[in-house]
């Protein structure tokens, strides 16, 4: 990239200074420039609508847009890419004082992300049941490895089941805000990127795999919180949904 384009770059994020030992600051240079700029802005909010669609449909495309045009200016990004774009989103939406009214704003930016950094993950191939299978009871002692698209999360309040109801709109769906506890699991085993409710003996298992503990730990922390539960029923739920690699599939160290 050369000098000039490089102050462009700044001058369209609004460093007009960069650009000045380049071209004129008359009238017809920052007419140029606004045109340019406003393209910028443009296209990048328009990124942040694609990438947080949960969040548009909650507040309306008015409000969004409003919104996203703040944080475009106060956060342009350097990324290219952007379809990556808007990772501070739902921090600058905890903070945003036109949102302070609608606290569950922030926790479904935080979901909307995650959809898009599954979507975005790195491919791996899923443990399959036959190589659990396979590994036997040595498998209790293997430190388990997550897809790389695995996002999990624990609420104390229904945000899972609200976003899915406006990011997955069905007739059942629960559109309500309630104070109960609620998991979710988003990730991409494949070429789609699906979403899932997670019950807490689940979570708590997919935690402790998360932090590379071995299966078998992973199996007695979900029995610590629901004792009657049927682990080993739990642990092939979780394997035919594809949120583990294969690639952790390895000997224990004698």
């Amino acid at each position: 990239m050369t000098r000039f384009h490089h102050a462009l770059s700044v001058a369209l994020d609004g460093g007009f200074d960069a650009l000045w030992p380049h071209l004129t600051p008359d009238d017809r240079t920052l007419g140029a420039i606004a045109v340019y700029r406003n393209t910028s802005i443009k296209g990048r909010v328009d990124a942040l609508e694609a990438n947080y669609p949960t969040v548009s449909r909650l507040v309306g495309t008015e409000w969004f847009r409003a919104a996203a045009r703040e944080f475009v200016e106060a956060e342009p990004g350097d990324d290219p890419v952007l379809a990556a774009y808007g990772a501070a989103f739902p921090d600058w939406l905890a903070d945003f004082e036109p949102a302070r009214d609608m606290p569950y704003l922030a926790p479904v930016a935080r979901l909307d992300r995650a959809w898009t950094e599954a979507h975005l993950s790195a491919d791996a191939v899923p443990l399959s049941a036959p190589q659990a299978a396979a590994a036997g009871l040595a498998l209790t002692a293997m430190p388990a490895r997550l897809h790389p698209s695995v996002h999990l999360f624990w609420f104390d309040w229904t945000a899972p089941s609200l976003w899915l109801a406006h990011r997955y709109p069905s007739l059942q769906a629960d559109l309500c805000w309630n104070p109960e506890p609620e998991g979710l699991l988003i990730h991409r085993p494949g070429a789609e990127v699906r979403a899932r409710r997670l019950s807490r003996a689940e979570w708590v298992f997919l935690d402790a795999c998360r932090k590379g503990r071995p299966f078998g730990v992973a199996c007695l922390a979900a029995r610590s919180v629901r004792p009657r539960a049927d682990i080993s029923s739990l642990f092939a739920d979780l394997i035919v949904l594809g949120v583990f690699d294969s690639a952790g599939l390895r000997s224990p160290r004698p």
